[in-house]
């Protein structure tokens, strides 16, 4: 790198400090790699105003994918590389693994590219995501199954106690705590892809009640979470009847991902946990 090259890298980094950017040095090298010098003014000024990187430059490194992104569809972070991990590692051969919420179809195109799945579904609510993940699906010549429905949707009916692994990334911010997310997560992820509800525990409690009716005999359940709800998620797959729960942290430790199996065939009820005591209300959380 030229003595010129290291002070722009330096000057876009500290006008991206200084807007109060929280990784500005990365983000100025990519920007100086990625972006046309003719539109390097342009995309500083957009990242300063705190437009995510991915949108500006189009496209977001994913485990090992690159996926496309677009407006209004939610960007998958680096905190989701472990939620896809996990759904990979616990993948059988000839398995078939369910992903709503799925967004860009990261978690379910990592899968179908590191696994080796008889079958990958994955939906979305939204038309602008189901577009989305068919695209990066089409584009890196994985077979992904993409659809269009909401939670109660996400499980064919001819697939109901089949299913070897659901994995999500689904909303679980309270509607009350919007307001205290970053603002590359609240102007520009959509609402309904964030927030769950009033206790932001809505759609985890709908997906532990679609995984009890529909993973097979010791099939594994996913879910990625706020490290503030995470033991409070697990308690409620415990109750509803999951084994082997247990929480995972992400890149950074935090508590992110809640992993729990549909107990096997034959296996004894497990009672349920004495109810803990009363816990203060939850924190802000972090984007999903």
């Amino acid at each position: 790198m030229t003595r010129g090259e290291r002070a722009a890298r330096a000057a876009i980094a500290s006008r991206l400090a200084a807007a109060g950017v929280a990784t500005p040095e990365a983000d100025a090298r990519r920007l100086l790699a990625e972006v046309a010098p003719e539109r390097l003014e342009e995309a500083v000024a957009r990242r300063a105003a705190r437009e995510p990187l991915q949108l500006i430059v189009g496209t977001v490194g994913f485990r090992y994918l690159e996926l496309d992104v677009a407006p209004g569809v939610f960007i998958p972070r680096p905190e989701t590389e472990v939620l896809a991990g996990e759904a990979v590692a616990r993948c059988p051969d000839g398995g078939t693994v369910v992903e709503p919420c799925t967004g860009s179809g990261a978690v379910a195109c990592s899968v179908a590219s590191e696994a080796r799945p008889a079958r990958v579904l994955a939906s979305d609510a939204d038309p602008a995501a189901v577009a989305l993940a068919r695209a990066n699906a089409a584009r890196l010549g994985l077979a992904v199954e993409v659809t269009r429905g909401d939670l109660a949707e996400a499980v064919p009916g001819a697939l109901v106690g089949a299913v070897d692994v659901l994995v999500a990334n689904p909303p679980y911010v309270a509607e009350g705590e919007l307001a205290a997310l970053p603002p590359e997560v609240a102007d520009h992820d959509p609402p309904a892809a964030l927030r769950a509800g009033p206790t932001g525990h809505e759609a985890t409690d709908a997906l532990i009640a679609v995984a009890r009716t529909s993973l097979a005999p010791g099939g594994h359940l996913l879910l990625e979470t706020d490290e503030r709800r995470a033991a409070e998620t697990a308690a409620r797959a415990r109750r509803a009847g999951l084994v082997d729960v247990g929480v995972l942290p992400d890149l950074t430790g935090r508590d992110r991902v809640v992993a729990a199996r549909q107990p096997p065939r034959g296996a004894p009820p497990t009672p349920p946990p004495a109810a803990p005591p009363d816990a203060p209300p939850d924190a802000p959380p972090d984007a999903p």
